[in-house]
């Protein structure tokens, strides 16, 4: 799979009522106007809605703008980074089950 954004998939009032209703557990944070989020990755697949204001993830050199009802699929172990917007973001997401083993597993 690969990175994408859908526009206007969720109404920003119903998005953590849809994560829920896919078995997720979704979590809402906000950042403040220009706020940067390094480089980084996550172990799992992450699904985010931003809610409010705009805000810009960096992926491979392209940039991924949301606004409120924008959805965002980033695969698991995925270099992004991020910048709010002017008059800052809020956004909810969760991240999708994994698969197969993970680290610290253990096996009998």
């Amino acid at each position: 799979m690969h990175v994408s954004v859908t526009a206007g998939t969720a109404l920003p009032h119903d998005v953590e009522a849809t994560l829920v209703r896919q078995g997720l557990r979704p979590y809402r944070w906000s950042a403040g106007p220009g706020e940067i989020f390094d480089e980084h990755t996550h172990a799992q697949h992450k699904v985010l809605f931003c809610v409010n204001g705009k805000i810009i993830f960096r992926v491979g050199g392209t940039d991924w703008p949301m606004r409120p009802g924008d959805r965002l699929d980033l695969p698991a172990n995925t270099r992004h980074e991020a910048i709010a917007g002017p008059a800052g973001a809020t956004c909810v997401e969760a991240f999708l089950p994994a698969t197969g083993p993970q680290p610290g597993d253990v096996s009998v």
